[in-house]
């Protein structure tokens, strides 16, 4: 029967192959909106993940102890954020944001105040003043330094047993969907964060998880972004079953009380620096591919062209610091006509806009076929942080390049490279 209605639909002039294509959305949007609202979401006229996530995040903070004087949000971005607070947690006396990056709004509502301070130096905040501190997805921002003054400050400001409440994702989760954003750092695993809160003299008190991303049984990898109405895992199932299972879910959520003993700050220094040395080469090897399938080589992963034109590799949309860097790929040509001239082209490249860091352009002539070969690209950055930033390789019609699926990140001297790597 679906054979038959396919070959009937492709006999379709394109204007009514368009509308039915119209009349599909329309429906599987529909689905959506009324999956959304068996979780108590509010109707939208495009729901999306974000949105989804959005209101699942509020739901948690609806579940929250009652009964804060004083609530301090880290990471405000605007007017909007302190309404959603008000919201989904209710109304309090005292609402301090705490936000740097963002200009401070002039229409904040009579209870609240704009610090303009960063998460590691809440110094306006006043010693056990805060009854609550919610530091929402904020946590993935911060680099060694900034983690270990959050936390650390986020003891200092609160009372004796005062609530910590922090959300973010989930490292276990991100690594295996090669998932990117570009302002994260590392993100944390559950295992990590709670590790973290005891070193910084706080005791967990409660944890779950928000979205399931991966099925509990089989660990199978569910698609992030997919709302699906049907199949195993719809997204009514999803959003409940998340609850239970906090190492399969994309965002983890934790609450603790401050507790008297005081925080081990040397140790917590150490294990921050100890999980960014081993999640830090993951992050830099979130690469994508357009055009490439993946091959196993010499027990490394490869991304072949099979001859295609287009980009063979990306990502992994990072931040970083100002300073100088290097990064080699590692490359092969494989069977096929041996060219001369122009055959694809490695390149760095920052932001939404892919503004040029640093390129070369290969050519056959680089090594014998089959034979692996390095580019290595020097790069500099001005900005205190550049975000987005890419190392891609992009391939040539008729040439079978096959790329490395990763990289070597190197940060250079002090003083910067000699030559920019461009040509």
């Amino acid at each position: 029967m679906r054979q038959t209605l396919r070959r009937l639909y492709a006999l379709l002039p394109p204007g009514a192959q368009a509308r039915i294509h119209g009349m599909r959305q329309e429906l599987g949007q529909a689905r959506i909106r009324k999956a959304l609202a068996a979780v108590g979401a509010p109707d939208t006229a495009t729901p999306d993940i974000n949105h989804l996530l959005h209101h699942l995040r509020g739901q948690a903070l609806r579940r929250l102890p009652k009964g804060a004087q004083h609530f301090v949000s880290v990471g405000c971005a605007g007017t909007w954020y302190f309404h959603w607070i008000e919201a989904s947690y209710g109304r309090v006396a005292r609402h301090t944001g705490v936000e740097f990056y963002s200009p401070q709004p002039s229409d904040l509502p009579d209870n609240a105040r704009w610090i303009a301070n960063t998460a590691s130096d809440m110094r306006d905040i006043p010693d056990a003043s805060a009854d609550l501190l919610f530091s929402g997805q904020n946590l993935e921002h911060l680099w060694v330094e900034e983690i270990v003054g959050f936390l650390l400050e986020s003891h200092r400001v609160l009372k004796d047993g005062g609530l910590l409440v922090v959300d973010s994702p989930n490292r276990l989760v991100t690594a295996k969907l090669g998932w990117s954003h570009p302002e994260h750092t590392i993100e944390l695993t559950p295992e990590e964060m709670r590790e973290l809160l005891m070193l910084a003299g706080f005791e967990l008190e409660h944890q779950h998880g928000i979205w399931l991303s991966a099925d509990p049984a089989s660990g199978t990898v569910l698609p992030f972004e997919e709302m699906r109405t049907d199949g195993p895992w719809p997204l009514a199932k999803r959003a409940s079953t998340a609850y239970q299972e906090l190492d399969a879910s994309f965002i983890w959520w934790m609450q603790a009380r401050k507790s008297n003993r005081t925080p081990q700050a040397a140790a917590l220094r150490r294990r921050v620096a100890d999980i960014f040395v081993l999640a830090w080469p993951e992050r830099i090897n979130r690469l994508k591919t357009l055009i490439g399938h993946e091959t196993e080589h010499q027990g490394r992963l490869w991304l072949d062209s099979g001859g295609r034109d287009g980009v063979l590799a990306f990502g992994p949309y990072m931040p970083l610091p100002a300073g100088s860097y290097a990064v080699s790929f590692s490359l092969r040509f494989t069977a096929g006509p041996v060219k001369p001239g122009f055959a694809g082209v490695c390149d760095i490249v920052a932001g939404d806009d892919c503004r040029l860091l640093a390129r070369r352009e290969l050519r056959m002539a680089d090594a014998p076929l089959g034979q692996e070969y390095q580019v290595r690209l020097e790069f500099q950055l001005q900005d205190s942080m550049t975000f987005g930033v890419q190392f891609r390789v992009i391939a040539t019609a008729g040439i079978r390049l096959v790329a490395e699926k990763a990289v070597k990140l190197e940060q250079g001297p002090p003083g910067g490279w000699q030559q920019p790597a461009v040509a």
